[in-house]
């Protein structure tokens, strides 16, 4: 039997059995192919020699991570999806994944981390319940940061962002109180400021760029699948469930703004019914004994969560301290000691306490 290490879901109950889309896909990608597998809910990407989730494994040996390498050990393993598709739709159906894992992960980042209502009232909550002690207490902040970095690399702004920019005619005469206002402000911790201003809610219109952006690639996709029952006819391919993987995050979880949603289902209504129909076929799947708290700390301990977040490709990773570092003692005191100032900060501030609220 196969095993597939995937991060966890707070949307276990919608039948959605990983917030990253990649696993989503790959576990959508299995389950039609009639795979015998276990799921291993994990958030220790140590699993994988280059820290990336989805890994399949098979008779304890680590094979492949990520959805192309595992997609294509599949298929010399003989479950193949594509095996009815000839030269030119197996280029097709490569070109409409890539803008989908392009596109559509913008729009889902946004709508999920960007803005503030959802991530504040569904997101957080939900995936640190998910995480569990005491990653819950770190991951899903740290998710919304890359989450911000890269939409904001990408040249996407968050509404809050547009309507906070000042006129350069209002800045003249007024720079040295903005600079001293940004040093101030600078200096507050950022929980506290997320707390005082309310996470700083702002709309979430159809309208914003990354939501124009997302709308191109579903019309694409929508006129692609047509009145067919999938991409390439009347049986599922890799894009089928590539697409699964991404709409059910979309679709299926119900956010306190759903502009994305509201997107597929109203404009791209057979988008929709692919994603349920294909919802319909999965089955719950086999779960593997999920890590203890304890367990948690030591994967903490072990590996930076941050550097291997789900959504941004990570193109390089230091390479691992040899057995015989000399500073490898001191290197475990610090981080050994960064935990007990940190849980000791957090206990101390009223972030954390045994009554669990």
């Amino acid at each position: 039997m196969y095993s597939l290490y995937s991060w966890g879901s707070p949307f276990e109950e919608l039948g959605i059995y990983s917030f990253d889309p990649a696993c989503v896909s790959v576990q959508a990608y299995m389950q039609l192919c009639k795979v015998e597998w276990k799921l291993h809910r994990t958030s220790n990407t140590a699993i994988s020699p280059n820290n990336c989730l989805p890994a399949i494994v098979y008779n304890n040996t680590h094979v492949e991570s990520g959805f192309w390498r595992i997609v294509q050990f599949l298929k010399n393993e003989g479950f193949d999806l594509n095996s009815r598709l000839d030269s030119q739709q197996l280029s097709q159906s490569t070109a409409y994944i890539s803008l989908i894992q392009d596109c559509l992960v913008d729009a889902l980042l946004f709508s999920w981390y960007l803005v503030s209502e959802n991530f504040a009232d569904a997101i957080r909550p939900r995936m640190a319940k998910s995480f569990g002690f005491p990653l819950s207490l770190i991951v899903p902040t740290q998710i919304k940061d890359y989450a911000e970095e890269r939409l904001r690399y990408r040249g996407i702004k968050s509404e809050i962002e547009t309507t906070d920019s000042t006129p350069e005619s209002a800045e003249v005469g007024s720079s040295g109180t903005d600079s001293r206002l940004q040093s101030l402000k600078s200096k507050i911790p950022r929980i506290y400021l997320l707390a005082k201003e309310g996470f700083r809610r702002h709309a979430d219109k159809s309208a914003h760029p990354v939501y124009v952006q997302a709308a191109g690639c579903l019309d694409l996709l929508s006129k692609k699948l047509g009145d067919n029952s999938y991409f390439f006819g009347d049986t599922p391919s890799a894009l089928d469930a590539v697409a699964y993987g991404y709409l059910s995050l979309i679709i299926r979880p119900d956010l306190p703004q759903n502009t994305l949603k509201d997107i597929v289902v109203t404009k791209y209504p057979n988008l929709a019914a692919l994603c349920d129909r294909i919802h319909s076929q999965l089955e719950k799947p086999v779960f593997a004994k999920d890590e203890s708290w304890v367990q948690g700390i030591v994967s903490a301990v072990r590996h930076s969560v941050v550097d291997a977040l789900p959504l941004f490709s990570q193109a390089h990773r230091s390479s691992k301290d040899e057995p015989g570092d000399p500073e490898m003692g001191e290197k475990t005191k610090s981080v050994v000691g960064a935990l007990f100032v940190f849980f000791g900060y957090i206990i101390y501030n009223g972030v954390f306490s045994s009554s669990g609220k």
